[in-house]
């Protein structure tokens, strides 16, 4: 991995440890994966790693919600301007940190069911696709259920009636792949 994302996971770590008790593990799992997304699927990774990174640093400094839509602004808007401030001290390049904010600010707009917003955005279908599949992985699996009280079976119930990918689909074959991996073997 390359040094400066380290850097931008070292900034961010501290936030991390303020939010929600999973996301460091959550984190972690995501910048792999998306290590290998980029080399598979040739995308971007000065932006997807950092947005990969800095996604719910803002859980760090606002409520610590999961699928309230009421709330979930406040988390995006704060990891922005986080994200923001972390990419400017590494001296980031201003364009990319534009990029990278805008796509925080709007990480979870699914929610919303504004999935034409993912349509038109390979960087951050995928990044959502990664961000979902968190809820499949044996760890995220587990935490995710117990935060929402579902039995196993109640969670994969829940996964499989999502409505984000009966809508968008998957952005691509890796994280269609990914997916099916690790829900299989739940």
């Amino acid at each position: 991995m390359e040094e400066v994302y380290l850097k931008i996971w070292k900034l961010a770590k501290p936030y991390y440890k303020k939010g929600r008790p999973m996301d460091i593990k959550h984190i972690s799992w995501m910048m792999k994966e998306t290590e290998n997304i980029c080399n598979t699927e040739k995308l971007d990774e000065t932006i997807l790693m950092p947005l990969v990174i800095l996604h719910d640093v803002g859980y760090g400094i606002s409520d610590k919600v999961y699928f309230d839509k009421n709330k979930k602004e406040a988390h995006m808007g704060a990891g922005s301007k986080l994200a923001k401030k972390i990419l400017e001290e590494l001296n980031y390049p201003i364009e990319k940190i534009k990029t990278i904010c805008r796509l925080i600010k709007i990480h979870d707009y699914w929610i919303y069911k504004k999935y034409t917003l993912y349509k038109r955005n390979k960087i951050l279908w995928t990044f959502n696709d990664l961000d979902f599949i968190w809820l499949v992985h044996p760890e995220g699996f587990k935490e995710v259920r117990k935060i929402l009280g579902k039995s196993k079976e109640d969670m994969i119930k829940y996964v499989k009636k999502d409505i984000r990918h009966k809508k968008l689909g998957f952005s691509c074959k890796y994280t269609k792949y990914l997916y099916e991996k690790y829900l299989s073997n739940l």
